[in-house]
């Protein structure tokens, strides 16, 4: 979670160069050092099935990763990092479509509390205070939900998943980048460039070693700590503070999305 959050950081340090300049690098950069990752692995890298759904599973995660980014430019570091959490509800709403199995009628209403934590980070009452930024953050959930969905069986290694991913957030990144003016990177651009992608990479290895020796319920609550260090890292680096709103809707958001996970 703290690994999440350094890049978010690095990503935010960096939004002068655009959307697509900062997803083509963070994929690029990304995909470097996944042979490194590779040589971790005890299966082979490949395994040769699924592949539409891997494609599929890189696309949505591209999309997830673009519209977090948009969404940085106009929200608090914190109030960004609680809309994603909306992922757990749209899982529950996903799941019994794509995949076995239906909606417990007992999940309804942590559903409910989640979808009131939302209204109530989002001030749906005003206006404008529901904006576009909020709602690419809400995009940003649905699809990184979309993305979980997409691979039910095992037998993949992080580093197969992860290559997709990295693999369509390049190309998203360079067909952004196509249709605006760019710029080279300079200087200390470089370095945040690179702490972005390093710490991605090092958050999905911490996240890889987490499941494979704690229960997974366990590492799901562990990255609701993920709030709370986006939410320093906004008030130490740019002095944001969140709202009230914010601080009562995250924690029913967090709340259902718990509840949910215990069952």
């Amino acid at each position: 979670a703290l690994f999440f959050t350094t890049m978010d950081v690095g990503a935010k340090k960096l939004l002068h160069l655009g959307t697509g300049e900062i997803t083509f690098f963070r994929g690029l950069v990304g995909m470097l050092f996944l042979p490194f990752m590779a040589r971790m692995e005890t299966l082979p890298v490949f395994s040769g099935k699924d592949r539409g759904l891997l494609h599929l599973r890189g696309l949505f995660g591209c999309a997830c990763l673009l519209f977090f980014f948009y969404c940085l430019n106009g929200l608090k570091l914190g109030d960004a990092e609680i809309l994603t959490q909306l992922s757990a509800f749209f899982m529950c709403l996903l799941s019994p479509i794509f995949l076995r199995g239906s909606l417990q009628k007992r999940s309804v209403p942590w559903l409910g509390v989640i979808a009131l934590g939302a209204a109530i980070v989002l001030q749906v009452w005003n206006f404008h205070s529901f904006n576009l930024y909020a709602l690419f953050g809400i995009l940003s959930a649905f699809f990184a939900a979309s993305a979980y969905v997409c691979i039910e069986r095992g037998g993949h290694t992080q580093t197969e998943l992860v290559l997709y991913f990295q693999l369509y957030s390049t190309l998203g990144g360079l067909v952004l980048m196509g249709m605006d003016r760019w710029t080279l990177p300079t200087g200390a651009e470089w370095g945040w460039i690179l702490e972005m992608a390093l710490s991605a990479l090092m958050g999905q290895v911490c996240l890889t070693w987490g499941c494979t020796h704690i229960h997974p319920t366990m590492v799901n609550f562990l990255m609701y700590t993920g709030i709370l260090f986006h939410i320093l890292a906004g008030a130490l680096l740019w002095g944001e503070v969140l709202t009230g709103y914010s601080w009562v809707g995250g924690s029913l958001i967090v709340l259902g999305s718990v509840l949910l996970l215990r069952q």
